[in-house]
């Protein structure tokens, strides 16, 4: 019986060993053949392979076949007919002519513009907010020292535990993401406390919960003593870890910078020799580790290993001889290399050791400063002879007499009671008190000795309270000043924190610290929801440089990835910022323009001058080391705003569950209604957004912003809105008729999702009016950000899941321009507002069939791609056999025979990079020339299994295609990998070489944060549109309600009528939980296939998981019976296969050696009515002159240096439907053997890589430096199980969207990882 397959990869069959075999045989064959090849033809001719291709790889003669009608069909008719057809949907359907027609019919005035205002007024605001936070910590900062002074007459002590908290004292709190108790504060206590230590808790929870009712927008209050107790409020068990080890880590680094604020200098020096036991290396690990995560961004560190010899955590000049400023990056990185040393089996050289430390920390500590260093070493200080102590001090002695004796040195003796001790403490005191004498040393200098400590160490518990104390030699009086931290990410609620602490003193003595934490999406949410209706934007930096917020970055209340602390310059980098950055760090207050040059060529005449690029104005924030600026692109003098205008009679909020309607219904998995549209209002809508978000919204709070949107007197009270926002919603009411009626009367009815308009102040308005949750932010969504990016056009999405319930859809946007008298816009007008329309997936491709009906032949397939070469519409975004729909299918990964021609048409598509500073990577991808006139075809020295059209289609941001398949099978070359988007070859990157869109590590040099290569400087990548989610619904209000649009699925009686319809797919196989041979899935055919729900069969599958969670198998007959096993097919189709592939290669060497000079296709089996080659009618194929030995036939050798590779999130409760693509066209990529790698590219030499004609040339054998990875796990773009990883790197999380939208599904927690070579594989054209 037939069966499709997909799924998990299960032990290999027979099948699969002799597949292995014959592949190999092939492959030694096709060298063999080649060497032939070459060596017959090089003997008669003199060939130069280098006039087949120019230097930067393209062919040299870019000519392309003569374009003919495609069996009758003109492609650019055809384009010009789906252009009319998006247009009129554009102008109907959404109303885009209706609604450009009421802007042009408002009242504007010319203003002039308040870029100085609005700075001021922002600044104001984040320094009045610092203000009462600054307040709060000094209270309690006074507080808790009135306190000690009664706790010295009458010791505080009374404790509570944060771990013995009752589960049932605790609420789940939205604002905090974790279990809390206002009620009271806690304490984290370390295992050892001192008899009567100070414990002010109890007397100070009353002190935070008034300040908690003052400030709402407070997070966590706290205060650590010196004896390492740690008070909290809100109280919290802290189940993020284990909770009687928290006292060691929360808050460390900000204690540490508080009581010691002063820049530290300091190499960590980790003994690693034979002489460690097991036990003492891991407690010399934690030790380093515990010391690293202290530091902060103040401080400079070196962190170095030692046994024989010295290592180095990376080989570049900077970590090997200089101290890197601390970052979370560098905090990762030196981390895991103290996880990654291991025992050596030598003795450790400690001369050595610090020979190389007193080098480092000296090039940071020149002459001229009087600053203080510091040598941290831990070792179990066990010596190879008696002698040997002698050396060591001398060493000492000798370096740090060269530096005026400014270097303290700490030792952590490392002690396994299951090992004497004889000397080692002794030797460790001695090199911390710099005892000379002892060994009849001399002192280097007459300076006074600064002793360190020596701490012994036998167990990993406390660690703060031990080796966490390492400062106190540098004997610095705590500052009286206040400490902000850089945003991190805290481990309690996972969300983006900034503490701002001061120290606590008792007669100059420090006793403690006082601190708050902060939600990041309070400090700077005027900056993250700056409207950019006008040409400008908003950002935040300190007074170092770091980028504190940039559009750039997600908001932080949909962020839970550490933020890599990243220099502005990284961020606006264009020639002569340097200088605006230099002025805005020195000047409380100023502005700047800046100027590009720019060349003309008037008659021949070449002309620079220079062009307004950007203006920036910038303040300073009193009280803090904060700077916020505005950055302005547009020279305006003046600008237009919307006068005054109320005409709201039927206004209904999106909180119909709150306020319903006389019609309430479910659309689809929404809460909504069909009497009106809903207005939505925007986090971005609020003078105060942060408030808005973390209130809650009740009935009163919805009844005030109607009573406010519907005044035309003028008299209510604002709530809390913008001054734009009542405008725009009134202005974006009157396309509620036509929507009504279209959602009534139009044909396209069941296809549309939902209708919708949105402006850049955050006011949306969609129809089936719905419930959307709190957080949605449609200026931060694709269809959103494509139309901005293409004015006046009509734009499309690629497919996407919508989180509504309609499965995958695409979206439709355009533009409205601001109002003009005369009706008259160009794309330089400013925007006020974003149409939209949600469209079914299936509907793009059934447009397709419907209107081209060439399309709907065998051996044709057409499709849609956008702009950066994504998949619209594909047959294969539609099938049920393995490739069914999913997110982001490239036309590399549908296509890859198109896409290795395409890339060699110069003017068409480009690859291009930017750099994604948020996860240090590279991005790679294609954009794609929507300007493309004329049709584009094969290359004549190009591809030709694949005959392919593509034309652009007029006034819009895509692509159609037609391909006829003349071969039976064709080699692909565009490597991708199976697991995630990691490039196979960071090392280069050919404009002509195909591979799918993918990312690279991005290298830092930690010393001066500039980029580690000089040819990694490419644009700051726009930041990655957010993920929607949909708000929880009361089954008390949905249980009663319908559906607002009833689809009866089962009326459709064939596939053309059910495709694309809302809530429906047509059902043709069964899922079952049998496997096949080759331990591939099975799917059984339904003897009936029929029109279903999505429920009943998602993707075309009946059974299978959808990525709503639902799954519904309806009853089949007994023929139909899912879990019947196929016949053992395996080895007899491994075997024919083999036989075939051996015919294939024995008929394409004949042909090679007797027909050298004509193109080559694969060609076994006699033409047959399904062979379109015919609508081509053209002749026989030019003659190659003298390119025929370029078919040089060897598999593509993989790369030097493979790189690492940098997972996505995994979300492993969804498995795709059953047929669905297990690796997105990769049909012979699987890592599990090296032999499964291999394909045949001899079969078409003339699209193999460029460089392999080219002699002498490499792949670079520079080690690819990994970024720091995050702390959450990743999905990939493909649904192929887990790998297990063979090389140790470990990347930072991206802040993207994985390519398989999964709702509510748990993440996973394990990245994966493999050493992945380049890959060629074949792709089946049937």
């Amino acid at each position: 019986m037939a069966t499709a397959r997909v799924g998990q990869v299960r032990p290999f069959s027979l099948s699969t060993r002799i597949m292995k075999f014959v592949i190999l045989w092939s492959i030694f064959m096709c060298v063999k053949c080649a060497n032939d090849w070459d060596s017959n033809t090089s003997k008669g001719t003199n060939i130069n392979i280098k006039k087949l291709f120019s230097e930067d790889g393209y062919f040299t003669d870019t000519s392309q076949d003569e374009v003919k009608p495609f069996n009758g069909i003109d492609i650019q008719v055809e384009a010009q007919k789906l252009s009319a057809n998006l247009r009129w949907l554009s102008n109907e359907e959404i109303g885009v002519t209706k609604m450009q027609m009421i802007y042009d019919s408002l009242p504007y005035t010319d203003v002039s513009p308040y870029y100085k205002t609005t700075l001021r007024e922002i600044a104001e605001r984040i320094h009045q907010r610092f203000k009462n936070y600054l307040q709060i910590v000094q209270t309690n900062k006074i507080i808790v020292q009135n306190l000690y002074k009664f706790h010295i007459k009458e010791p505080i002590t009374q404790k509570f535990d944060c771990c013995h908290f009752n589960s049932s004292d605790l609420r789940p709190d939205s604002e905090y993401r974790c279990k809390i108790s206002k009620q009271t504060s806690c304490d984290l206590i370390p295992y050892t406390v001192p008899d009567g230590a100070f414990n002010p808790g109890r007397n100070l929870t009353e002190v935070w919960k008034t300040n908690m009712n003052f400030f709402p927008t407070l997070k966590w209050q706290y205060f650590i003593s010196t004896e390492g107790i740690h008070n909290e409020y809100p109280g919290s068990a802290f189940q993020w870890s284990n909770c009687p080890s928290v006292h060691d880590i929360r808050h460390r680094d900000v204690y540490v910078s508080t009581m010691q604020p002063q820049s530290k200098r300091i190499v960590i020096m980790m003994d690693h020799g034979n002489s460690l036991s097991a036990t003492q290396m891991h407690m010399a690990r934690s030790i380093a580790k515990n010391l690293i995560a202290s530091f902060t961004e103040n401080d400079r560190i070196s962190v170095i290993g030692l046994s024989s010899d010295v290592t180095f955590p990376r080989d570049d000049s900077c970590v090997r001889n200089s101290l890197v400023p601390v970052t979370f990056e560098s905090k990762f990185f030196f981390t895991r290399f103290i996880d990654n040393l291991e025992k050596q089996d030598a003795s450790t050289n400690h001369s050595l050791g610090f020979q190389q430390a007193f080098k480092i920390i000296g090039s940071s500590l020149q002459q001229p400063s009087k600053a203080d260093g510091m040598i941290i070493y831990i070792s179990r200080g066990l010596l190879s002879s008696l002698a040997e102590a002698q050396v060591v001090m001398s060493t000492i002695a000798y370096y740090n007499g060269k530096m005026d004796n400014r270097i303290i040195i700490n030792t952590y003796a490392v002690i396994d009671c299951n090992k004497p001790i004889m000397y080692e403490k002794s030797f460790l005191q001695d090199i911390a008190n710099q005892n000379y004498s002892k060994y009849t040393v001399s002192p280097g200098s007459k300076s006074p000795i600064r002793r360190g400590m020596m701490i012994a160490v036998n167990n990993t518990r406390d660690l703060s309270m031990t080796v966490g104390r390492f400062y106190i030699p540098f004997n610095k009086t705590a500052a009286e000043v206040p400490v902000f931290s850089l945003p991190y990410i805290d481990n309690a609620d996972g969300a983006l924190t900034m503490s701002i602490s001061m120290p606590c003193l008792h007669n100059k003595l420090p006793i403690g610290m006082s601190g708050v934490d902060l939600h990041m999406e309070d400090i700077v949410q005027d900056i993250t929801y700056f409207n950019r209706a006008d040409n400008c934007y908003a950002f935040m930096i300190n007074v170092n440089g770091y980028t504190i917020m940039h559009p750039s970055f997600t908001r932080p209340i949909k962020t839970n990835l550490q933020p890599m602390h990243t220099d502005i310059w990284h961020f606006e980098n264009v020639a002569g910022f340097e200088d605006v950055r230099i002025n805005m760090l020195r000047r409380n207050e100023g502005e700047q323009s800046m100027y590009v040059k720019e060349t003309t060529n008037s008659s021949g005449v070449l002309t620079t001058h220079n062009v307004f690029y950007a203006k920036y104005i910038w303040k300073k924030i009193d009280g803090t080391p904060f700077i916020v600026a505005i950055k302005i692109l547009q020279k305006q003098d003046t600008v237009k705003h919307l006068n005054n205008h109320v005409s709201l009679p039927d206004l209904v909020y999106h909180r119909v569950d709150i306020l319903p309607t006389n019609k309430m219904c479910l659309h689809l998995k929404q809460l909504a209604t069909t009497d009106s549209s809903t207005v939505f209002l925007s986090a971005n809508s609020f003078i105060n957004p942060f408030e808005h978000l973390n209130q809650g919204v009740n009935k009163r709070m919805v009844q005030s912003y109607l009573a406010y949107l519907k005044d035309g007197t003028r008299l209510i009270n604002n709530p809390g809105l913008k001054t734009t926002v009542r405008n725009d919603v009134a202005a974006t009411a009157g396309i509620d008729n036509l929507w009504k009626h279209r959602f009534k009367v139009s044909e396209w009815k069941d296809y549309i999702v939902r209708r919708y308009v949105t402006t850049p102040s955050g006011v949306f308005r969609s129809y089936p009016g719905a419930l959307f949750d709190e957080t949605y932010d449609p200026t931060k969504q694709f269809w959103y950000e494509r139309a901005m990016k293409y004015p006046g056009q009509v734009t499309l999405t690629a497919p996407y899941l919508d989180v509504g319930g309609a499965g995958y859809i695409a979206t439709i946007s355009h533009t409205i321009y601001e109002g003009q008298a005369q009706s008259l816009h160009s794309s330089s007008d400013k925007i006020v507002a974003v149409m939209g329309m949600d469209v079914t997936l299936g509907y793009f491709y059934k447009m397709l069939l419907d209107h081209i009906s060439v399309c709907k032949m065998t051996g044709v397939r057409c499709f849609l791609i956008n702009d950066d070469g994504y998949m619209i519409a594909h047959p294969s975004l539609v099938e049920p056999d393995g490739r069914g729909p999913v997110e982001e299918q490239h036309i590399t990964h549908k296509e890859p025979l198109v896409a290795n021609d395409i890339l060699n048409h110069r003017h068409f598509v480009h690859k291009k990079l930017c750099n994604r500073y948020n996860d240090r990577t590279i991005q790679r991808f294609y954009t794609f020339n929507t300007s493309l006139e004329g049709v584009l075809t094969n290359l004549v020295h190009g591809e030709h299994c694949a005959r392919y059209q593509i034309v652009s289609v007029p006034g819009t941001n895509i692509f159609l295609g037609m391909i006829n398949h003349t071969c039976d099978l064709a080699t692909a070359f565009c490597p991708c990998s199976m697991l995630d988007r990691l490039c196979l070859n960071c090392n280069r990157m050919g404009q002509v070489e195909c591979e799918c869109p993918c990312e690279c590590p991005l290298a830092m040099d930690f010393c001066n944060g500039d980029l580690l290569k000089s040819e990694d400087m490419n644009p700051s990548c726009p930041r990655f549109p957010e993920k929607e989610e949909i708000p929880r619904l009361d089954p008390d209000i949905t249980n009663s309600l319908t559906q607002c649009n009833t689809v009866r699925c089962e009326s459709k009686t064939t596939q053309m009528d059910c495709l694309g319809v809302l809530g429906c797919e047509w059902c043709q196989v069964k899922s079952s939980d049998s496997y096949d041979e080759d331990g591939m899935e099975i799917h059984k055919p339904l003897a009936h296939p029929f029109c279903g729900s999505q429920v009943t069969c998602f993707g075309g599958v009946v059974g299978a998981r959808n990525p709503y969670g639902d799954r519904a198998v309806l009853p089949m007959d007994g023929d139909d019976e899912a879990g019947t096993k196929s016949a053992p097919v395996g080895p007899v189709a491994g075997g024919i296969m083999g036989c075939f592939l051996m015919l294939a290669l024995g008929v394409y060497c004949y042909r090679h050696r007797v027909h050298r000079n004509s193109l080559q296709y694969i060609s076994t089996l006699p033409e047959n009515q399904n062979r379109h080659s015919q609508f081509y009618e053209t002749e026989d194929a030019d003659q190659i002159e003298e390119h025929a030995n370029g078919h040089t036939n060897f598999v593509l050798a993989t790369f030097e240096n493979p790189a690492s590779i940098s997972p996505y999130r995994v979300n492993t409760s969804y498995r795709r439907p059953a047929g669905g693509d297990s690796d997105h066209g990769y049909s012979t990529m699987t890592p599990h053997d090296d032999s499964e790698h291999a394909s045949l590219p001899c079969l078409e030499p003339l699209i193999v890589g460029k460089d392999r004609y080219k002699p002498g040339i490499s792949s670079s054998k520079t080690p690819t430096i990994p970024p720091p990875p995050s702390v959450a796990s990743r999905r990939s773009r493909s649904p192929t199980p887990p790998q297990t990883r063979l090389s140790g790197y470990q990347p930072i999380f991206e802040q993207v969207d994985p390519s398989q939208t999964v709702i509510d599904g748990p993440p996973t927690n394990n990245p994966h990882s493999v050493l992945a070579n380049v890959q060629v594989h074949m792709v089946d054209t049937h």
